[in-house]
């Protein structure tokens, strides 16, 4: 349930950004976006690890373990530039989650 809703978070996001003005708020948008985009991502990687958990098949554990490590640094380091962004300590205008 939390992937569909941060995919539907992303899909909306994405679009909204496609079409408002560079700002404040497109880049809010920008980053919060990529931040659902990683929590789907590691949603994704996480039911894949349970499943070849459960089948034992320890390859497959290894990699999706891995993929969960990559996504969830992304969703970390995705997460202190939104943060930082929403304090205004963020890049300068025009630059965002896209550039």
């Amino acid at each position: 349930m939390i992937a569909i809703g941060a995919a539907a978070l992303v899909a909306i996001g994405w679009l909204l950004v496609s079409f408002l003005a560079p700002g404040r708020a497109r880049t809010m948008l920008e980053w919060l976006s990529a931040l659902s985009l990683y929590v789907v991502l590691v949603s994704i990687m996480a039911n894949g690890f349970r499943r070849f958990w459960a089948a034992d098949n320890e390859l497959l554990i290894g990699v999706f373990g891995f993929l969960i490590f990559l996504f969830g640094s992304g969703f970390l380091l995705t997460a202190v530039f939104t943060v930082r962004e929403l304090v205004g300590r963020g890049a300068s205008v025009g630059e965002g989650a896209t550039h």
